[in-house]
């Protein structure tokens, strides 16, 4: 559980899903309205109808496809705008290797053969915090210079496809995780 987090709410079109809830934790349901269960539905609608029906000053968007962001990182990225260095907060992982991107290098200079530099992407992850006057004005869960917590693959890891789960099944059953760490 998180201490700086002062309610959790699900916001979820189906009531059912909380069934899937253990742990004791302690959380609000909120009927997200059925017309944002499309494909077409962007974060932005998802964030705009929550604001309609709750009055948080900062909010904390994190989805259920990211199993393993620990407490602790939650924790960080929350008070970093709660203490007002940040207006926004969010996670991310760290890719050292050649990346391109429309048939071209994104993050190295391969002209100089096999000595090849590689600067690191940083690719978003699933952890947003946020204070409810950024969205009000932008439409956006990030602002201009927002917190950045580098997260490892592990952490970082989020299950969007059968493929995803398949290697979320792996690290729970070779023991990379220690569960205290989710506590």
């Amino acid at each position: 559980m998180v201490n700086s987090v002062d309610e959790v709410i699900l916001f979820a079109t189906e009531p059912s899903i909380c069934d899937y809830i253990t742990g004791g934790i302690n959380y609000r349901y909120l009927k997200r309205p059925g017309f944002l269960d499309t494909q077409e539905a962007k974060v932005q609608d998802l964030i705009r109808e929550f604001l309609k029906m709750d009055r948080s000053d900062i909010i904390v968007m994190f989805h259920i496809t990211s199993p393993f962001l620990k407490p602790e990182t939650v924790a960080e990225c929350v008070e970093k705008v709660k203490s007002g260095e940040y207006e926004t907060a969010f996670t991310a992982f760290q890719v050292d290797q050649r990346c391109w991107f429309k048939g071209r290098p994104l993050n190295c200079n391969i002209e100089n053969g096999h000595n090849i530099t590689t600067k690191p992407v940083i690719v978003e992850h699933s952890l947003y915090v946020f204070k409810r006057s950024v969205f009000e004005t932008t439409s956006q869960r990030i602002s201009s210079n927002p917190y950045v917590k580098i997260v490892d693959i592990v952490e970082g890891h989020d299950i969007d496809t059968p493929e995803d789960f398949k290697v979320a099944e792996l690290i729970v059953n070779t023991g990379l995780l220690d569960p205290d760490e989710y506590k």
